[in-house]
C-alpha cells in the first residue's frame, strides 16, 4: 500500500484518486500517523432503486414454534386500553 502525507493528497488529489479508482489503496498520514485510506468502492453495484428491499421475517411463524397454544387472558392492546380508561 502506498503511503502519502495529507499535504501530498491535497496537492496531487487528481493523481491519487485515479490510482484509487484503478484499484490501488493509498494510506494518507497526518503528522506521521495513519489518517485515512483512499481506496476504490467495495462494489460498484448499479441496481435500480427499491430493488434491494429488506425482507421482514415471519414473526408469527417464529413465535408459533415457541407458543403453539394461544395464551389465555386479554391481549396487550386490550390491557393498554383498559389502563387508559382507568386513568382518564
Amino acid at each position: 500500500m502506498k503511503t502519502i502525507s495529507a499535504q501530498q493528497a491535497v496537492q496531487q488529489f487528481d493523481e491519487f484518486s485515479k490510482l484509487a479508482h484503478d484499484g490501488h489503496k493509498i494510506l494518507v498520514t497526518r503528522e506521521g500517523e495513519p489518517w485515512v485510506v483512499l481506496a476504490p468502492p467495495a462494489s460498484a453495484s448499479h441496481s435500480e432503486p427499491g430493488e434491494n428491499k429488506l425482507a421482514w421475517p415471519d414473526f408469527e411463524a417464529h413465535w408459533k414454534k415457541h407458543f403453539s397454544e394461544p395464551l389465555a387472558g386479554p391481549t396487550a392492546a386490550e390491557l393498554l386500553a383498559q389502563d387508559k380508561d382507568d386513568r382518564f
